[in-house]
């Protein structure tokens, strides 16, 4: 059986693995699921519409799945948030479930936030993503994988992040972050993570050719359509595309250059 403390409130309509844990004084609502090994810490709540697979951690006075932060949302809307393995929350981490009827706010796997990060409605996280202290992810947008974003930054509603960039700490963002690179203060390219990249286990080869393919594209005076034109005309592994196709098509917010 789940070890309850006497003082959690856990509805009979909740569906908890055997091993679930749930502190004192916290909350888990009507038709949230909790996997295997999921740990609850005191004064947090999950609530309705809230599954998380197997191996997470929820820590004091966390709130998963609470109603989105806008003006205009009907709190009767059927929504959710649907969680992977093995995530962290820490201290006092806020996630809101979707907007949209039926949809959910989506976390993968392996993803720690720290203590009062906050991840808007309608947000789409993928695999192993750091998320430093007081970090603000706005509603609608889309993170890869292995990011990491530096205490609070500030990532304005809609944007994309690509697979292992980083945001520099107390950063505002407002267009999409291209794979593999770094960036700091306002809206500003800093170059690539190479130590991310090398770390991630990219070759030396596609270290070179997303080398490459950033110069021409991200650090050039030509225009865009030019800078493509340029890397279309040669052959590039799969990691170098990752980032060719990022630029060829960002979010409604654009992406940023140098």
């Amino acid at each position: 059986m789940p070890a309850l403390h006497p003082t959690a409130l856990v509805s009979g309509n909740a569906h908890l693995a055997h091993d679930v844990e749930v502190g004192p004084f916290a909350i888990i609502e009507d038709g949230v699921t909790l996997g295997a090994g999921c740990r609850v810490d005191s004064h947090a709540k999950i609530c309705s519409g809230v599954t998380m697979g197997p191996g997470n951690s929820v820590g004091h006075g966390a709130v998963i799945g609470g109603a989105p932060q806008h003006l205009g949302f009907d709190s009767s809307t059927k929504t959710g948030v649907v969680i992977g393995d093995g995530n962290t929350f820490r201290e006092h981490v806020t996630v809101n479930r979707s907007t949209r009827e039926g949809r959910n706010t989506v976390i993968g796997n392996r993803n720690f936030l720290m203590a009062v990060s906050h991840l808007g409605h309608d947000v789409q996280i993928g695999n192993d993503n750091v998320i430093a202290n007081n970090v603000m992810v706005a509603g609608h947008c889309t993170l890869g994988n292995r990011i990491f974003l530096g205490g609070g930054a500030a990532i304005h509603q809609f944007i994309s992040i690509g697979d292992f960039a980083m945001v520099q700490g107390n950063a505002g963002m407002t267009r999409d972050i291209p794979p593999y690179c770094v960036v700091h203060q306002i809206n500003l390219l800093s170059g690539l993570n190479v130590t991310g990249l090398r770390r991630g286990g990219f070759t030396l080869e596609e270290r070179t050719e997303i080398k490459k393919v950033y110069h021409l594209l991200l650090s050039t005076k030509n225009t865009r359509a030019e800078a493509l034109a340029q890397v279309d005309s040669h052959e590039w592994s799969e990691a170098a595309r990752l980032l060719i196709e990022a630029v060829r098509n960002p979010s409604s917010k654009g992406i940023l250059t140098r």
